[in-house]
């Protein structure tokens, strides 16, 4: 697989294999992106002002294919998943600054599927949402930062049926049907 750097000048991203451009995209702000060269295909790095990594993004025939890391300056992950055709497909996460797991969850197609959690910077579970091909769909949970629960919610093809909230102790305070 091609080694390759980018670089990004305002709007204009520059692709390189071995020191030589071979390939310009340019970012319309109307979200179009004109593409002029080479398709794009292998591992492209690029890197911080320091010349610390930045981003690693796998492309094939010019779209995002495989797996892509997003790194802090300092050399730390802070987001990472992968791409299938230019979606977001598989595992993915985000990481906080102190290398602890922010939100982790599930893509299929660049949809949401299944569970995705959100925790809190010292590491308890703050959320739990289930998503069905990006609605939720099942439970959506709130917790203290006690690991107790706040609120509970069930969705069906993104509708609201249930509303449950709690007391720090855990003791039902309201319930509401939709």
């Amino acid at each position: 697989m091609d080694e390759l750097t980018a670089s990004m000048l305002s709007n204009i991203q520059i692709f390189y294999r071995d020191g030589r451009e071979i390939a310009r995209w340019v970012y319309n702000d109307n979200g179009t992106i004109k593409k002029e060269g080479k398709k794009v295909n292998g591992i492209v790095r690029m890197y911080h002002s320091a010349g610390m990594l930045s981003s690693e993004m796998t492309y094939k025939n010019g779209e995002l294919n495989g797996r892509y890391l997003l790194l802090s300056e300092q050399g730390r992950i802070e987001e990472e998943g992968s791409f299938k055709d230019n979606d977001l497909d598989g595992q993915w996460k985000q990481y906080y600054d102190t290398g602890s797991i922010k939100i982790e969850g599930v893509f299929r197609s660049g949809k949401r599927n299944g569970s995705f959690r959100l925790y809190y910077p010292g590491g308890m579970l703050q959320e739990e949402e289930t998503y069905q091909n990006g609605q939720l769909d099942g439970f959506v949970k709130d917790f203290f930062e006690t690991g107790t629960i706040e609120t509970e919610a069930y969705y069906k093809k993104g509708k609201l049926v249930i509303l449950r909230q709690f007391n720090n102790n855990g003791t039902l305070k309201k319930e509401e049907k939709y």
